[in-house]
């Protein structure tokens, strides 16, 4: 077992930090959003912040954030955990180089109640990330350097037995207001409750979208910030299983899904979501080991959500993993949703970067690791290997040609099922896009979102 995984989640010690007498409060003069993040800035940034929300105590065992630093030097992170109640904790992390720690905010303080909760983070100096964790340990999805003025997601299930949430926090000084829509087969609405809703300053709240969209299917959301920035998080029960979605901050007209499952009893669908005025045409290539399959096309009306369904298709063989790649006339809103025909997990496409952190942060492993050139040239990514506790190092790089997707097992040599090390993957374009599948039977029901130091 990898000495990350003895770690403690910082529970009775957090407390006892705080009767030490750290607290620092991050209510200040400076605004924490402007702040830049880890992978991003200069390791020798004077300051940093991120920012998560959506992690629950609800639906089953506590999710957890887990911090790690990419530096070669120790950071100190003042820590303010706040609940959809507007209960709020206030504690310090003394993260050593290339270390990981974990926190459970509904524990550090048993007395807070609250079923959602949101966590920020003052860091002094650059280079750590951080990453929420299903309490299933079955989704994930990054912490924010910043809140952001327009968000759109997909996909969501309104439908007996599932449920949809909206997990807002507001990372300002200030009170912010935002408004909701809603997108679906029926086509765009704007219930009266989800415009003009207030959010106060380091508050968290939760919008309930199964109020205003009552027994709905694959329901798209674009929210617009009236007042100030917010971060976001998409949270989906689809019969009891949980996933975390990070949302996109504009539609596009391209997006890129590797590792997704085609293989029998497994489900697997691109859910669509048009935000525009005109018809979507909307076209999914597949890649699919030597099988030649034919593009899967669906035009999706003004306003409205539509699917193209991956598995069972019979067009599409039962094979593996294919890489899709979405194409659209129009810039539209698309998310991957997974599962056995019962129950289903969600997912947003990765943007493309120049900096990915994969490191195996739920402590199950990984079934599929992959990066993808999203470019029409050739590009090198390089890889930086951290090991418990500070070494580093570099190896050389991978080469990918224009559009190609190779395995991370087969390009990294100490790259495992479980690997004990974090891998650092940077190239000098925001060209690659990084995708983590983590063990389920069938193979490919969870999608996770690797640190993409936003």
């Amino acid at each position: 077992m990898s000495k990350r995984r003895r770690l403690p989640l910082l529970t009775v010690a957090a407390v006892v930090l705080v009767a030490t007498g750290f607290v620092t409060s991050l209510r200040h003069a400076t605004n924490p959003s402007q702040l830049p993040s880890g992978l991003k800035v200069s390791l020798n940034a004077e300051s940093t912040a991120l920012y998560c929300t959506g992690i629950s105590s609800a639906h089953g065992a506590p999710g957890r954030v887990s911090f790690y630093n990419t530096a070669s030097a120790s950071r100190s992170l003042s820590v303010s955990v706040v609940s959809d109640k507007g209960n709020t904790w206030q504690g310090s992390i003394e993260l050593a180089a290339h270390g990981l720690q974990s926190l459970q905010p509904s524990v550090v303080d048993k007395s807070a109640a609250g079923d959602n909760f949101a966590v920020a983070v003052q860091i002094s100096g650059g280079g750590v990330v951080g990453e929420e964790i299903a309490g299933t340990d079955r989704s994930e999805v990054p912490c924010s350097a910043s809140g952001v003025t327009r968000w759109y997601a997909t996909g969501f299930d309104t439908s007996t037995g599932s449920s949809a949430y909206l997990s807002v926090y507001n990372p300002t000084a200030t009170s912010a207001v935002f408004n909701a829509s809603i997108y679906a087969t029926t086509g765009y609405s704007a219930p009266q409750a989800f415009q003009g809703i207030a959010v106060p300053a380091h508050a968290q709240t939760e919008v309930d979208l199964g109020k205003e969209v009552v027994n709905t299917s694959n329901v798209g959301v674009g929210v617009t910030v009236l007042r100030g920035s917010l971060e976001i998080v998409g949270v989906e029960n689809s019969a009891g299983t949980v996933s975390y979605d990070q949302g996109l901050t504009d539609a596009s007209k391209h997006s890129w899904l590797p590792n997704v499952t085609t293989v029998e009893a497994a489900t697997a669908q691109i859910r669509v979501a048009n935000p525009n005025d005109s018809p979507a045409q909307v076209t999914v290539d597949v890649a699919l080991s030597n099988f030649k399959v034919p593009p899967q096309r669906v035009t999706i009306a003004p306003l409205s959500t539509g699917v193209v369904v991956v598995t069972p298709n019979p067009a599409i063989p039962a094979a593996g993993y294919a890489n899709l790649t979405v194409h659209s006339n129009v810039p539209v809103v698309s998310a991957l949703a997974t599962g056995t025909g019962k129950w289903f997990a969600l997912s947003s496409p990765a943007t493309p970067s120049n900096a990915f952190l994969v490191g195996d942060f739920s402590g199950i492993g990984f079934a599929a690791a992959t990066v993808t050139n999203t470019s029409s040239r050739a590009t090198t990514v390089d890889v930086s290997t951290f090991n418990a506790p500070t070494s580093r190092v570099v190896t050389s790089g991978i080469n990918l040609s224009a559009g190609q997707t190779t395995s991370l097992f087969a390009t990294i040599p100490s790259f495992s099922r479980s690997p004990s090390a974090t891998y650092l993957l940077t190239s000098t374009k925001p060209s690659m896009v990084v995708s983590l599948t983590l063990p389920s039977r069938p193979v490919g029901l969870y999608v996770v979102t690797p640190l993409d130091g936003r």
